[in-house]
């Protein structure tokens, strides 16, 4: 059953929601009551900070992937993930390969494994590297994000090579979510 707010009474609510408003920027009771208010400066640090990293650990995901794509070396043009497992990039992490090459789903059942196999001999002899995901921490603020991260070249001449596993660490600052940090040697 839907109730109904009389006219007058939105009014009042909007004027007492007005007066406050007023209150607070003018100081209120805050300012009598000594509490420091944060200048406007640093309100707005605040703000821009938390809009930049407003996304949470998903933004941190794509800035690690991009990262490990970035640094791995023989250098990839074309990736794959393990498809249907828990080693599969998430969809950020996805997305950054994606940004990054030629980004296919790379199936744990041998005949799809051997179909994709199949289109990348055709497309030519690029090099290709399976990516997994071996798991993402964070700290209890949710600021930084440890994102583990190794990888195996399929198909062609690399086929078998292992690329060196990385713990990226992605931190947010002010411009946003940033490499803080990449250490090799992950497990594999």
């Amino acid at each position: 059953m839907a109730h109904t707010v009389p006219a007058h009474a939105l009014a009042s609510l909007s004027i007492a929601a007005l007066a406050l408003a007023i209150l607070a920027a003018c100081g209120g009771d805050g300012a009598q009551s000594g509490n420091v208010k944060p200048s406007p400066k640093a309100r707005a640090a605040a703000a821009a900070k938390v809009a930049a990293c407003r996304r949470g650990d998903t933004t941190a995901m794509y800035v690690a992937y991009r990262e490990f794509v970035k640094v791995t070396t023989p250098t990839a043009q074309r990736f794959l993930t393990a498809a249907g497992t828990d080693s599969a990039a998430p969809e950020d992490g996805f997305r950054a390969m994606q940004d990054k090459g030629p980004s296919y789903y790379y199936s744990g059942d041998s005949t799809a494994q051997r179909k994709v196999l199949e289109k990348l001999a055709s497309v030519g002899p690029y090099a290709s590297l399976l990516i997994v995901h071996r798991g993402a921490v964070s700290t209890a603020g949710g600021d930084t994000v440890t994102v583990t991260l190794r990888g195996h070249f399929v198909g062609g001449e690399l086929d078998g090579t292992n690329a060196a596993g990385k713990a990226i660490t992605v931190a947010c600052g002010e411009a946003g979510w940033k490499v803080a940090s990449v250490a090799s040697g992950a497990p594999q």
